[in-house]
């Protein structure tokens, strides 16, 4: 997936280090809705990749009306 240019984006990867999605800083799901989705429902962890360096998403929820993803990482959580 390319980034959308001008925005600052966060890459959301799977356990194998695929590219699933992207959502920009404050958590708007950009790219990804269905792959997400697919990943979700096979139970699989998902990651950010920031920096060369992965850091697992705890947890995960999309409203798909809103096109919004809500983010839990290592205790933080930010929508």
């Amino acid at each position: 997936m390319k980034p959308i240019k001008g925005e600052m984006i966060r890459t959301i990867v799977n356990e194998a280090g695929d590219e699933v999605g992207q959502t920009n800083l404050d958590g708007t799901l950009i790219r990804g809705h269905h792959q997400i989705d697919a990943e979700l429902k096979l139970h699989h962890e998902l990651f950010f990749r920031t920096g060369g360096a992965l850091t697992k998403i705890n947890c995960i929820t999309i409203d798909h009306t809103a096109h919004k993803i809500t983010l839990a990482v290592d205790g933080f959580s930010r929508a």
